[in-house]
């Protein structure tokens, strides 16, 4: 079947995740200053636990890429993988993530530790994913799926901490992944989809159900610190 173009794909995901921000609970309440600015430090805090794992999940990709050899295009998407990787190395995204959150006041952010569902989600990747049920070209979408999520999330993260939470430092981690996620996004899916002979609509619902999935995390991890602050205040 004739492949679908990134920017047609990128349009309808665009679209989706704006629609799926819009009906998070902790997204919509940060995004007004409704939520607490302990909770939202807390919420960031599991964010960056999450992220300091980010890399097994292109490890994941990378085991479920084809052969060499085959129609896929596994020499670039190999490529742009481990340039991924290459860039959060050397562009020392680790160190921009601590120092944004002592900016927002986590002051020993090696002492954080992983809430019940930040494991989970951290795990779910490899899941759903590692074995024999699912392509390695769902796979991939499913990474570019949460790729494409990045850029409104980390806008709205921009705009809402200096006007509701007085936070003006540290705010570079996000607008550098702002433009570099729609850039893999893109990449990722021209190669994704070159001599690939099935349904796409199922790469599509990889990508989406990612989207989903990532979203969900900042709502879940907001419940459970909300829940925790609840309890300890009663």
């Amino acid at each position: 079947m004739g492949s679908l173009d990134s920017a047609t794909v990128s349009a309808n995901l665009v679209s989706h995740v704006h629609d799926t921000l819009h009906t998070s609970s902790f997204f919509s309440a940060f995004r007004k200053g409704e939520a607490e600015i302990d909770v939202v430090r807390d919420v960031f805090a599991q964010y960056y636990l999450w992220r300091n794992q980010f890399h097994r999940w292109f490890g994941v990709c990378i085991v479920k890429s084809p052969a060499f050899g085959t129609a896929f295009d596994t020499s670039f998407v190999l490529s742009e993988l481990t340039e991924h990787i290459d860039e959060e190395i050397n562009g020392d995204h680790h160190g921009m993530a601590v120092t944004f959150l002592r900016a927002l006041g986590v002051a020993e952010p090696q002492l954080l530790t992983p809430l019940p569902v930040t494991s989970a989600y951290s795990d779910s990747f490899l899941h759903r994913y590692l074995g024999p049920q699912r392509t390695g070209e769902e796979t991939l979408a499913a990474l570019a799926g949460r790729e494409i999520v990045a850029p409104e999330r980390n806008r709205l993260t921009i705009e809402a901490l200096p006007g509701h939470y007085g936070v003006n430092e540290g705010l570079e981690f996000f607008g550098l992944h702002e433009e570099l996620e729609v850039e893999h996004f893109a990449s990722l899916w021209e190669a994704l989809v070159k001599g690939y002979q099935a349904n796409e609509s199922t790469l599509i619902d990889a990508a989406r159900q990612e989207i989903q999935e990532h979203i969900t995390f900042w709502d879940d991890v907001y419940a459970a610190v909300t829940e925790s602050r609840s309890r300890a205040s009663s």
